[in-house]
């Protein structure tokens, strides 16, 4: 399947439109720095206002435009199946690599709570992981990258990772690489189907694949 390339304006003159995205995106990236998230139920509700309710209120009453613009639709099935399978097989082998075949595999880790019990672990996946991933993707790769890809091209995918990765700089660097090409791959597969869905799955299904290697580590250092 041959990647699509957007034409863009050779206008480099920034727009009103630019400049709107440009000032929403990082003031949300600013708050979300200063906000203290000391539980998960912090980070659900700030995810929530800031990534979600806060773009798509940007888009339908300011910017004026269907969010669809924005990665907010059904988009192209095929080529959003097709790289989100190849998303999900690379990094389940990179992340299992990591974890047991890797001294940096010691540098992840997740909720203590879900270790111990399915039914927390399914929850927490299913109503807290799942709409994380999915708050996130509608910023990064909806407003940020599909926002700014007529002015940018492809150079809008690179910039909403690196955006993303900002919002780890206090983790360790493995967590931060791991955040960013996740988010360039994630990038790929809403330039290719133009819509956030498929990318906020494969994400989370990721996510859910890495926690499962985690606790299972976890289980065999305990006996």
């Amino acid at each position: 399947m041959a990647l699509k390339f957007i034409e863009t304006k050779k206008n480099k003159k920034l727009t009103r439109r630019d400049l709107l995205i440009g000032f929403c995106a990082a003031l949300v990236i600013v708050v979300s720095l200063i906000f203290p998230q000391a539980a998960y139920g912090e980070t659900f509700w700030l995810s929530f206002f800031l990534f979600a309710l806060f773009p798509a209120i940007t888009i339908i009453f300011i910017l004026k435009e269907p969010l669809k613009n924005f990665g907010l639709a059904r988009g192209l099935p095929r080529p959003g199946i097709i790289f989100s399978v190849i998303t999900i097989v690379v990094f389940v082998f990179a992340n299992y690599f990591l974890l047991f075949h890797s001294k940096y595999g010691g540098q992840l880790s997740i909720p203590t709570f879900i270790i111990n019990s399915f039914a927390v672990f399914l929850a927490f996946e299913i109503f807290i992981s799942l709409p994380l991933h999915f708050f996130w993707e509608v910023f990064f790769r909806g407003f940020v990258q599909l926002g700014f890809e007529k002015k940018m091209g492809i150079f809008s995918l690179p910039l909403a990772a690196v955006l993303q990765s900002l919002l780890s700089f206090r983790a360790n660097w493995t967590l931060i690489l791991l955040v960013f090409f996740s988010a360039l791959a994630a990038g790929i597969i809403v330039r290719q189907s133009r819509s956030v869905l498929y990318s906020a799955i494969s994400l989370w299904i990721i996510s859910v694949s890495l926690d499962i290697m985690i606790i299972r580590i976890a289980h065999q250092v305990a006996k």
